[in-house]
């Protein structure tokens, strides 16, 4: 009967842990890709800042990718890894200076952002990328979002 009482008792602690993270989980990822020696990178992330404090939800969270070092770029990979958004990684991994806003359920990249939009078009982005509330008047169905090409391409295709 203890057994049963202490298998139960942990699958109910097993149960609220899981539904607990899940509920903590954010909706989008807004993914930085950057590098100390990334002169736009440097512009793209003060813009980045101000409009995620304009957003200030835990339905988002900031991933940066680094390729500044080996052993940020394999900490970064790491991240994509764990955050299941890995296509994204191999496609612009080492390409800075833009930013990549990414569905957590669909792994589809909703669209990019760099150093030519403000801070207030970037938030009302991130935000309707989120679902959360947002000046209408900013449309994510342009080409102002546009994703940059895929820079790693494999030499063997």
């Amino acid at each position: 009967m203890k057994k049963l009482t202490a298998i139960l008792g942990t699958a109910i602690l097993c149960s609220i842990t899981a539904t607990a993270s899940a509920a903590e989980r954010p909706d989008i990822y807004v993914v930085k890709f950057r590098a100390d020696d990334c002169a736009a990178c440097k512009i793209m992330e003060a813009q980045l800042d101000d409009a995620l404090g304009m957003v200030k939800s835990n339905k988002v969270e900031l991933v940066t990718i680094d390729s500044t070092t080996p052993l940020k770029w394999e900490a970064s990979a790491h991240k994509a890894f764990d955050r299941n958004f890995v296509p994204q990684f191999n496609n612009w991994v080492g390409l800075t200076g833009f930013v990549a806003v990414i569905d957590r359920q669909s792994r589809q990249t909703i669209g990019c952002v760099s150093d030519n939009q403000n801070k207030f078009k970037i938030a009302n982005f991130i935000k309707s990328a989120a679902n959360l509330p947002h000046d209408q008047t900013v449309s994510n169905h342009t080409g102002q979002f546009k994703c940059p090409p895929v820079f790693n391409v494999d030499p063997g295709e």
